[in-house]
């Protein structure tokens, strides 16, 4: 078995980097959040995990993807006078949920000039 070592999303900051500790006055007497760098990836927003090669291939297709071909999976719910979905936009040609953060998302392209 083969496995790769790929860079994600960190796992305890969901890829923010830093995290709310508390709250400060500034010399205004204004408060405001004070954040600190998460202790699990060292303020980076990003974790290393191992894959095997085949999960390694799926999700390198997915990055290359130009997610041409879209459908919604899911529903509306509803329940004591509560509604909500569990719509979720999915790619027909790689399979990848478009609304949860890919491998080509985490990958900063140099050529990005946004």
């Amino acid at each position: 078995m083969t496995k790769v070592h790929i860079l994600t999303r960190c796992e305890h900051c969901q890829g923010q980097a830093y995290l709310p500790v508390g709250e400060a006055q500034d010399y205004q007497g204004n408060t405001y959040t004070r954040f600190a760098p998460c202790s699990s990836c060292d303020g980076t927003g990003k974790s290393g995990k191992w894959v095997e090669l085949s999960e390694f291939a799926r999700l390198l297709a997915q990055a290359q993807c130009k997610h041409e071909h879209t459908s919604f999976q899911g529903g509306m719910h509803f329940s004591a006078g509560d509604m909500w979905d569990d719509l979720q936009e999915v790619c027909d040609d790689c399979g990848a949920n478009l609304d949860k953060q890919t491998l080509g998302d985490t990958i900063d392209d140099p050529d990005d000039i946004s």
